[in-house]
């Protein structure tokens, strides 16, 4: 498989992990708790695993996108 194929691959994996934070979805986990997670240790858990994730998502975003832009630019020089 291409280099470029398996980086996009990568990029698209890292903006779902990015996506983790987006209002949607903060509705289907408000959804899981009856009460909403306010008072739930398990909520906080939740939120917080997410937010971390997220996290993790733009900086590999950021990270893989770096990687495919140098590695055109490299192969348009030779």
């Amino acid at each position: 498989m291409d280099r470029n194929v398996k980086l996009l691959y990568c990029i698209l994996g890292s903006a779902v992990l990015a996506l983790l934070n987006s209002p949607i979805l903060d509705y289907a986990k408000l959804g899981m708790f009856p009460g909403g997670y306010g008072g739930h240790i398990l909520g906080h858990l939740l939120v917080l695993i997410a937010n971390i994730l997220s996290l993790v998502g733009f900086i590999l975003l950021i990270f893989f996108s770096l990687i495919l832009i140098m590695n055109n630019i490299n192969l348009k020089k030779n």
